[in-house]
């Protein structure tokens, strides 16, 4: 006879121990184990009762004055209308990840601070215990964020693509990438180009202009993205996926843009970059990105009614306007990923008002769908100011003239969900009581995730109901709330 005694000191833990038996206990019921199966099921309900029970949930509120601040709960023996519940039978989309982009300009504020610094800002934002970014986005050449306008074929007329280079990238773009990846090597990125090579445009120029529809040109930007995907590769970089233009209803700003119709994305996708794709033997997924406009029969509609194409898509990456379209997406093709693929930039005044909005739209995107969510400017000098001249919102702000690190509200908006909801959670149900704005998730480990945020300008006393017991809450006014159980 031998025996083993287990000591668990962690929820996961006791989550694993407690799944383990209940998968046990599902065998011996089908191989016909009864009895077997009664004694697994008295461990599992022991485990339960005498363990899970025990599990004190950890509250994270963030507020104005006081971000990041874990908040004590309080055991109640009953509750009233005012209560929050996790239904985790009632489940929805997967989570993919959280992250922002890579641009030129954060990483310049970057190199900035001494190495200890630059170390200290890259774990806020993609070390596990932090943040916990695990999926990223990178431009395919420039962007409006970059230090000037570039492409990765500059060479007119280099239909073969014999003068491909990311050259430059490798000075500027992959370096910032590599140094997230010490914090996260599993780090995902995906890529969406501004504009494409000048030479490939009615107007010759990155600003502006339409891309043109010639087959040999459309056969060489084919060739482009593959280029990009396996030269990326081979520099040791992760891209998962690729999307064909930003914002492709726009050409009439002074950075680099280009406009396409749907139909010209839909002939482009499938006549031209799944061929070519497939012919390299190349496996990246493929999403149709990023879309502003409102109107699905803009863009979604032409692109993903199209049988051939839809079924070479992985999903629809929203953006800004867009997002309006997330909802009525999944419910036309919820076979689908949706992506939310940028937020609003705002200012570069990083107020706690435009905070609590990016939180709540996370909130509003999540339940619409979106699998994952990436913030614009990950880190910007003092100045958030682009190289052509306007000011936009940061997670984190480096001061050049203190040497300062100053985590801006939406770092927290992100953390919240980032450092809480893990890759290949679950969306799940939730009552919502007196909060408008909740939102849960149940991640992989079996940890319940609650978020939620409190618009109102006092506290709002609630209840959380976690199985049999209840959690009292006295939630701070205008704060960003997130309870891991």
């Amino acid at each position: 006879m031998y025996s083993c005694i287990l000591i668990l000191k962690t929820p996961l833990q006791i989550s694993c121990l407690i799944n383990f038996f209940i998968e046990f206990t599902q065998i011996l019921i089908q191989m016909k184990y009864i009895f077997f199966s009664i004694i697994a099921s008295f461990i599992v309900l022991t485990a339960i009762g005498t363990k899970v029970s025990a599990i004190t949930p950890r509250w994270i509120s963030s507020t104005q004055t006081e971000p990041w601040k874990e908040l004590p709960t309080s055991k109640v023996d009953s509750f009233g209308t005012n209560v929050l519940k996790l239904d985790v039978y009632t489940t929805y989309q997967t989570m993919d990840g959280f992250g922002g982009c890579f641009n030129d300009l954060g990483w310049q504020a970057l190199l900035s601070q001494n190495e200890q610094q630059q170390q200290a800002v890259l774990k806020l934002l993609f070390d596990p215990t932090e943040a916990n970014f695990t999926l990223c986005r990178a431009p395919i050449g420039a962007n409006d964020f970059s230090l000037s306008a570039y492409f990765l074929s500059e060479s007119p007329n280099d239909y073969k693509m014999e003068l491909f280079s990311i050259e430059r990238d490798k000075h500027e773009l992959i370096p910032y990438i590599k140094a997230a990846m010490k914090f996260q090597p599993k780090l995902g990125v995906w890529g969406v180009p501004w504009s494409p090579p000048a030479w490939m445009k009615t107007n010759g120029h990155y600003k502006g202009g339409r891309m043109k529809q010639d087959k040999q040109t459309l056969s060489a930007y084919a060739l482009y993205f593959s280029k990009y995907v396996q030269a990326y590769r081979s520099e040791g970089v992760n891209i998962y996926a690729i999307m064909p233009q930003n914002e492709p209803i726009y050409n009439d700003n002074i950075y680099p843009q280009c406009k396409w119709s749907g139909e010209e994305l839909n002939i482009f996708l499938r006549d031209y970059l799944f061929p070519r794709l497939k012919k390299d033997k190349v496996k990246v997924e493929v999403w149709l990105g990023t879309i502003v406009s409102k109107s699905m029969a803009e863009f979604t509609e032409p692109v993903l009614n199209d049988t051939v194409t839809n079924q070479g898509l992985t999903g629809i990456g929203y953006q800004w306007g867009g997002q309006d379209l997330m909802l009525a997406t999944h419910e036309k093709y919820p076979n689908k990923k949706i992506a939310q693929t940028e937020t609003e930039c705002n200012d570069g005044k990083n107020t706690w008002v435009q905070g609590m909005t990016t939180f709540r739209k996370i909130i509003e995107d999540t339940k619409h769908f979106s699998s994952s969510y990436f913030f614009w400017n990950m880190i910007l000098n003092e100045s958030g100011r682009s190289t052509w001249n306007w000011a936009q919102n940061s997670l984190i702000t480096i001061d050049r003239k203190t040497d300062k690190v100053i985590c801006n509200p939406e770092y927290y908006a992100m953390k919240h969900f980032s450092g809480a909801v893990m890759p290949g959670a679950k969306r799940i149900a939730v009552s919502t009581g007196v909060f408008k704005n909740v939102v849960g998730f149940l991640n992989p480990s079996g940890s319940k995730v609650l978020i939620f945020q409190n618009e109102a300008t006092q506290t709002v006393s609630t209840e959380l109901l976690i199985g049999s017991s209840c959690i009292k809450l006295d939630v701070p006014a205008n704060s960003m709330n997130t309870v891991v159980f």
